[in-house]
């Protein structure tokens, strides 16, 4: 095999060189990131870090789908086509209904409850209007870094379940930093990884994941007041957890608890089991080229695919 053979294919730098490329492109984004907010506005405001380093993370996307995948951006899952609200929506809903039912399952066997903390009206909009945005941009910083352009340049290389299980653990122990942070903890955010990474893998766009990981913090943390992966925000009930901290998570928030394993279980298994999540035509087109445009099969689609016909079979 020739040196070309060994970063080329057809032409195209190969996937594995991507995924090594971009993942170097990203850090470089970040550590100048840190630079402007600390050295440049002196803020220690995370909204505007977040803010500076989701467009540096589009910059990295846009130029490596521009001149190595010669695609547009979209195809890195943020195209708006036909499906995006209805992933969007579903998102919002399937991570709201995660939460509360951690905190449901808290509240039945005498764990934890909740009461309104006082907030006047006013009070509750400019927090609800403030940290909304936050956990926006947070949730989308996050699944463009683990589901986003390395992620799915690793699933060209060593297949969709490598992929998953390797950024999966990535996600768990890139959380193992956070106040209060258990070993429970970082297993139950791994955990988690993979059902977003199959909201991704069965749509191929990025709107599911986003909305997910967005839901599930903002009632987790602005609506309920649970700490989220060991960061407190002024929620707008006040809870009263009780209870062994492997079980509710305690100072890290229901993540770092086994009661939320079985629901993050759960979730999963309905990500790839429903029939209301498949890829939209304008995505497969868009990901796996026009030749790949036929009606969508019902089976998982989670790896990435030289063919339309491969794209079809994977994981039946």
């Amino acid at each position: 095999m020739t040196w070309e053979k060994v970063f080329l294919d057809h032409d195209q730098l190969r996937p594995v060189w991507r995924f090594f490329l971009s993942v170097g492109l990203i850090f470089t984004a970040y550590v100048v990131t840190m630079m402007i907010v600390g050295e440049v506005l002196r803020s220690v405001n995370p909204f505007w870090a977040h803010l500076l380093f989701l467009t540096a993370l589009l910059g990295v996307c846009k130029l490596m789908t521009a001149i190595f995948d010669r695609k547009p951006l979209g195809s890195v899952g943020l195209a708006f086509h036909g499906r995006w609200g209805r992933e969007l929506g579903l998102g919002l809903g399937l991570g709201a209904a995660m939460i509360l039912a951690v905190a449901l399952l808290e509240r039945v066997v005498g764990l934890g409850s909740f009461a309104w903390s006082g907030l006047s009206s006013s009070s509750a909009l400019r927090e609800v209007a403030y940290y909304g945005a936050f956990l926006v941009l947070a949730a989308a910083n996050e699944e463009l870094l683990f589901r986003g352009y390395p992620f799915q340049r690793l699933v060209e290389s060593i297949g969709s379940v490598g992929a998953v299980a390797l950024s999966s653990a990535v996600f768990g122990l890139g959380h193992l930093a956070n106040p209060g942070h258990t070993w429970i903890s970082a297993a139950n955010t791994a955990l988690v990884g993979i059902p977003l990474a199959v909201a991704y893998l069965r749509t191929r766009a990025l709107w599911m994941p986003i909305a997910i990981h967005f839901s599930w913090n903002f009632i987790q943390g602005i609506v309920l007041g649970l700490p989220v992966s060991g960061y407190h925000f002024p929620g707008l009930f006040k809870p009263w957890v009780s209870g062994v901290a492997w079980l509710t998570g305690a100072a890290y928030g229901p993540e770092g608890g086994l009661l939320a394993t079985g629901v993050i279980v759960a979730a999963t298994a309905y990500l790839l089991l429903s029939e209301r999540i498949h890829i939209s035509e304008e995505m497969r087109a868009l990901v796996f080229g026009p030749a790949s445009c036929r009606p969508a099969p019902q089976n998982v689609e989670v790896s990435s695919p030289a063919s339309a016909d491969e794209a079809e079979g994977s994981l039946n």
